[in-house]
């Protein structure tokens, strides 16, 4: 056995901490296109995103007739996607969003033994068109845009979101760009360690940047400025939301691991926001103030049979990474081989896939 794999191996074993995830819930349902129908029971399905969107953009000035099959109805969001990997490695997270109002909704039923599941109310719904190179999302927002603080607070009472937030190792938010009260809920969580225990490290996941306004944006990257003096704050982004990053600073953006990796330390410290992470198909970047700028390749996978809910899965891995002493490079060959699982199996690897994973891996 490698040192190399070693270092992995005696970290999973021995991986502990409290995971707090907040707090949406979505239903996703997902269908492929089909492309050539050649009988009632087989077809050719639409492969690339790319040629779904040269199609529309051709018959644009008419219309698009296509024909959709469906492959899954699944649970969907920052909450699940993320804590199902905290909870394939053991750490049964808690999962605070909306996963059904009388009774959990079927797709959430996963987690209902190894997590602990509290859920504010029904979900939303998400028609997700899935494709070898990508996916197309398009949510039905209602349930989590009217999503409050105050709702947070009514639902729990001061005492139980007491206990809620106590001896949390890791707390994480997303999306904020699908949450219109995304600032009260960050300063409301924030606010229960005024005086408590306050986590090692909180984690966000932006989502789609472009859907906010440069203003709004800003305002929410003071409020995390303000906090990260008290609880060191990571933001991860996948590779179009990093892109829009770097534009609305005025850098350049080039898609090549070492140049990431730098552009994150001027950003993270023009931010001042303790660690920066950018995720793509083929590599993962980070910038931290303790452990400084680093990336680890990642290959690209050719057996895909689930692309929704990847960036999650990178997300969780890179979480469950941070609740130890590891450098940035082994976080993110952590997070990379929880991803390369996640999109050829459809689900979290446990700690021996994941080991196995990783073995697999080159740059690691």
């Amino acid at each position: 056995m490698s040192s190399n794999i070693k270092k992995y191996i005696d970290f999973l074993n021995n991986i502990r901490g409290s995971v707090l995830l907040g707090c949406d819930g979505f239903v996703d349902e997902v269908y492929q296109i089909v492309d050539v129908r050649h009988s009632l029971t087989d077809y050719t399905p639409m492969e690339n995103l790319k040629g779904f969107g040269e199609l529309i953009v051709k018959r644009a000035d008419g219309g698009v007739g296509l024909e959709i099959v469906p492959k899954r109805r699944c649970s969907g969001g920052f909450t699940p996607n993320t804590g199902r990997v905290a909870a394939f490695l053991g750490l049964k997270p808690t999962l605070t969003g909306l996963y059904g109002a009388k009774d959990i909704d079927p797709a959430f039923e996963e987690f209902v033994d190894n997590c602990e599941l509290v859920s504010l109310g029904d979900p939303a719904l998400t028609l997700v068109f899935e494709f070898s190179d990508g996916k197309l999302l398009m949510s039905a927002l209602k349930t989590v845009a009217n999503l409050t603080w105050d709702d947070f607070v009514a639902f729990f009472g001061e005492e139980k979101i007491k206990d809620l937030f106590e001896g949390v190792d890791i707390l994480g938010l997303g999306y904020w760009s699908l949450t219109p009260d995304f600032d009260r809920f960050l300063t409301g969580f924030l606010s229960q360690y005024e005086t408590a225990q306050a986590p090692r490290r909180m984690f966000f996941d932006f989502a789609d940047i472009k859907k906010k306004s440069n203003e709004s944006f800003l305002q929410s990257l003071e409020l995390i400025k303000k906090f990260n003096q008290k609880i060191p704050m990571t933001l991860s982004l996948n590779e179009h939301e990093g892109e829009e990053l770097f534009n609305r600073f005025g850098m350049e953006w080039i898609s090549e691991p070492k140049q990431v990796a730098g552009g994150l330390t001027e950003l993270r410290q023009r931010i001042g926001i303790d660690e920066l992470v950018v995720h793509t198909p083929h590599f993962a970047a980070a910038s931290s103030a303790i452990d400084g700028e680093d990336y680890a390749l990642q290959e690209l996978q050719t057996e895909v049979i689930r692309t929704a809910g990847a960036g999650d899965t990178f997300n969780g891995g890179y979480l469950c990474a941070s609740l130890g002493d590891l450098p940035v490079k082994e976080r993110l060959v952590i997070a990379n081989a929880a991803t390369a699982f996640f999109v050829t199996h459809a689900t979290a690897p446990t700690k021996d896939e994941l080991i196995a994973q990783i073995e697999d891996t080159s740059d690691k």
